[in-house]
C-alpha cells in the first residue's frame, strides 16, 4: 500500500521529501511487524503488543497532522483492533479500540480548543493524507477479510474432526479411579512421562517429569515399551509389583498403559476366617443396615428444630424481646449443621449397605453452588468468610440432584471451617469434554499428604484439624459419592496456604438438557 501512494506521490505536485517521510513513517509499523512475527518464538511474545501501540500512535500522530478530527486518516484506528483479533488476542483488541475512540476525542478537544488545526492538513501532506486513508481501508478490508477466512477454516477444521479417531489419547475424559488398579501413562520418544493418571500402584513419587526406567525394575527396559509398533506384555515395576502393560505409538509419544496383576497367588490366600469373625462381619453388617434405615426418625425432629427457629427469626408470630433476637439464628445454623452430621452418617451407611440409589438427571452445577451458597452464608459469615462463585454459566452434569448438592455443603462447609477470619472460599465449575468439574478453594490453615489420605477415610480427621470437631465424614462422603457417579476427588493442599478440592462427574448429554428446558418451560 506504501508503495502505491508513493507511485502516487512522484505524478504529484506534492514536496516529495515530505511526502516521502511521512510514508517511511506509514511503513514502519508494518515492515516491524513482519520482522518481528518471524520464526523467533522470544520476539513473537512482543510483537502482538508493539504492533497494536506502533499503529495506535501512528494512527494519532497522522491524525493530528492531517485535519485532526476531518482527517481521513481517522481509518487508520481501525487497524490496530483489527490486527490484535488477527493474532488472536481478544483483550487487546477491546483496549486498542477503546484507546483509538479515546484519541479521536482528544482530537476533537484539541481542535476547538485551537491547538490542532480543525480541518486543513499540514503543508506538503494534503494527498498523501487521502492516500493513506484509501490505502488504510483497503488494509482494513484485507484484515476483516484474513480474520473471516480463519474463522470458516477453524469451523470447517472443527466439522470434519471425528471423536472416535484420536491419535493422542493424552488421558481419560473421566478421570481413571484412583484404586482402579489401572495407571495411564503418557511418555515423550525418549521416555520421559509429561501425563498421568488413575491408580499410582504403589508409586508415590510418580508424577511429570519422572523417567520411565525409574517406574519399571532394572529387568525390564524402558526402551522394550517405547518401540513404533503397538505392543503388550507384561513388566515388573520397581516397587516389585507385577502388572501387564499395553504400549500405544502415536506421533510425538507413547501412551502406555500398565495394569496391575494381584500380589498374591491362589495357594497364598489366607485361610477362612473362623465362625468368630464371621458373626462379627455379620453384626457390622446389620448395624450398618440399622443406620442405614434410621433417616426419617433422625431427620423429622431436626427439620422441626430448623423451622421454628427460621420462623423465630424472621419474627412470624412477632418479635422476640431484644435479650433474645440472636438466639434463633445460633439455633437455626447448628441445626443445619447437625443435620448435614446426619445425612452424611446415614448416606454413608446406605452406601456400605448397598441401599444408596442414584436418580441421574441433568444437575446445573452453577446453580446448585449458588444455592449452596444461600444456604451457608450464616455460617460463612460469623466466620468472617466470604463465598463467592466464580463460575457466571450452566454447566450440566448426569448425576443425582441430592448427591451433588450433599458434595457441595461438605465441601463448603469444610472450606468455612478451616479459613482465616477475613479469607474467601471460591467455588466454581467447569465442563471438560464428556466430564463436568466442580471444585471448591480456601487459603485456610492446608493439610499434608498425611493428612489429605486420613481425611478421605471415614470417621477419620488429619492432624491440622486445628481443633475443630467433626465426625471426619464430609470428605469420605464426597469420595463415596464421586465414585458411586464413576468420577473421582482430588485433593491438592500445601500446609499454611490452603486447599483445593476437585470432584469429577459425568456431563450430561445436550438432548437431555434440551428436554430439561422444555418442562421448565
Amino acid at each position: 500500500m506504501v508503495a502505491a501512494v508513493a507511485c502516487s506521490v512522484l505524478v504529484s505536485r506534492e514536496k516529495e521529501a515530505l511526502s516521502f517521510a511521512w510514508l517511511g513513517l506509514a511503513a514502519l509499523p508494518g515492515l516491524t511487524g513482519y520482522a518481528l512475527l518471524g520464526r523467533d518464538r522470544l520476539l513473537n511474545q512482543f510483537a502482538p503488543s508493539f504492533l497494536v501501540i506502533t499503529w495506535t500512535v501512528f494512527a494519532a500522530f497522522a491524525l493530528a497532522l492531517s485535519g485532526a478530527a476531518m482527517s481521513p486518516l481517522a481509518v487508520l484506528f481501525m487497524i490496530s483492533p483489527l490486527v490484535a483479533l488477527n493474532l488472536g488476542n481478544t483483550s487487546m483488541a477491546a483496549e486498542a479500540s477503546i484507546f483509538g475512540a479515546g484519541a479521536y476525542f482528544v482530537t476533537i478537544l484539541l481542535s476547538e480548543i485551537g491547538i490542532l488545526p480543525p480541518g486543513e492538513a499540514v503543508a506538503g501532506f494534503a494527498s498523501v493524507a487521502r492516500l493513506l486513508a484509501f490505502a488504510a481501508l483497503v488494509m482494513c478490508a484485507l484484515l476483516v477479510w484474513y480474520l473471516a477466512r480463519g474463522q470458516e477454516q477453524l469451523t470447517a477444521a472443527v466439522d470434519q474432526i471425528q471423536p472416535v479417531e484420536v491419535s493422542h489419547p493424552l488421558r481419560a475424559t473421566i478421570p481413571v479411579p484412583a484404586g482402579s488398579g489401572v495407571l495411564l501413562l503418557d511418555v515423550t520418544p525418549d521416555g520421559m512421562i509429561r501425563g498421568a493418571d488413575g491408580d499410582r500402584l504403589g508409586l508415590p513419587s510418580i508424577g511429570i517429569g519422572t523417567l520411565l526406567r525409574d517406574v519399571l525394575d532394572r529387568g525390564t527396559p524402558a526402551a522394550s515399551l517405547l518401540g513404533p509398533e503397538a505392543m503388550s506384555g507384561e513388566a515388573t515395576l520397581v516397587n516389585g509389583r507385577a502388572a501387564t502393560y499395553c504400549a500405544t505409538p502415536y506421533e510425538g509419544g507413547t501412551h502406555l498403559v500398565l495394569i496391575a496383576c494381584a500380589q498374591a497367588k491362589a495357594d497364598e490366600v489366607p485361610a477362612k476366617t473362623d465362625d468368630t469373625e464371621a458373626r462379627a462381619r455379620e453384626a457390622v453388617k446389620q448395624r450398618t443396615a440399622f443406620f442405614a434405615s434410621l433417616g426419617h426418625d433422625l431427620k423429622t425432629p431436626l427439620n422441626a428444630i430448623i423451622g421454628y427457629a427460621d420462623m423465630m427469626r424472621h419474627g412470624v408470630r412477632g418479635p422476640l424481646p431484644e435479650a433474645y433476637q440472636d438466639y434463633p439464628a445460633i439455633i437455626h445454623d447448628s441445626g443445619q449443621e447437625l443435620l448435614m452430621m446426619v445425612e452424611d452418617m446415614l448416606d454413608l451407611a446406605r452406601a456400605d449397605a448397598d441401599r444408596y440409589r442414584l436418580e441421574p438427571e441433568p444437575v446445573d452445577l452453577t446453580a446448585s453452588a449458588q444455592s449452596v451458597i444461600r444456604q451457608l452464608e450464616n455460617q460463612a459469615e460469623r466466620a468472617g468468610v466470604t463465598l463467592r462463585l466464580k463460575a457466571r454459566e450452566e454447566v450440566w452434569a448426569q448425576a443425582d440432584a441430592r448427591a451433588v448438592r450433599q458434595i457441595w455443603q461438605n465441601l463448603v462447609s469444610n472450606a468455612i471451617k478451616y479459613s482465616d477470619n477475613g479469607s474467601a472460599v471460591v467455588l466454581d465449575t467447569q465442563a471438560e469434554a464428556n466430564a463436568t468439574i466442580l471444585s471448591v478453594t480456601d487459603k485456610g490453615a492446608g493439610m499434608s499428604e498425611e493428612d489429605v489420605r486420613l481425611a478421605l477415610e471415614p470417621f477419620a480427621q488429619g492432624g491440622n484439624a486445628r481443633g475443630v470437631k467433626g465426625t471426619g465424614l464430609g470428605l469420605a462422603v464426597v469420595k463415596r459419592f464421586a465414585e458411586m457417579h464413576g468420577g473421582q476427588i482430588e485433593i491438592r493442599s500445601t500446609l499454611g496456604k490452603g486447599t483445593r478440592v476437585t470432584v469429577t462427574l459425568p456431563r450430561a448429554h445436550d438432548a437431555d438438557i434440551d428436554q430439561t428446558d422444555d418442562v421448565a418451560q
